[in-house]
């Protein structure tokens, strides 16, 4: 099924070759917009998402600077962002119990690194609402 238009995805991760990855493997399912920090983040959505927010918030946990992805998480609830726009934890954090407190902390889905593609989609797609995953090729 091909829906349109294609959803919008705010990938915040620190690592440019993750950056690159991430891009890649979502190529013709969603537009990745990247950010490098909480505070690139807070930029980007300001500027390029003044008028509407993303679709997802896709947010490593470990980041440069002075905010974690959780962090960040928070402050997007703070401004009312996550009422509309679900978020996914993208980390490294993968032991006994961090899956859970990320899902307490207010992430709709993790997802551990490393990963697989088949991984990343279904939490995105689990994530999104079933028409936005249509909309952004995730069916």
């Amino acid at each position: 099924m091909y829906c349109h238009p294609r959803q919008l995805v705010l990938f915040v991760e620190d690592d440019r070759e993750t950056q690159f990855l991430i891009k890649e493997m979502m190529e013709g399912t969603c537009e990745v917009v990247s950010a490098g920090s909480a505070e690139e983040a807070l930029e980007v959505l300001s500027k390029r998402f003044s008028e509407e927010a993303p679709d997802l918030f896709l947010l490593d946990i470990r980041l440069p600077g002075g905010r974690s992805g959780t962090e960040l998480l928070h402050l997007l609830q703070d401004f009312g962002l996550t009422e509309e726009v679900r978020a996914v934890a993208l980390t490294t954090y993968a032991g006994p119990g961090d899956r859970e407190a990320l899902l307490e902390e207010g992430f709709d889905e993790y997802v551990s690194k490393p990963f697989l593609r088949e991984e990343l989609i279904g939490a995105l797609r689990r994530a999104l609402r079933p028409a936005d995953a249509c909309r952004a090729g995730l069916q």
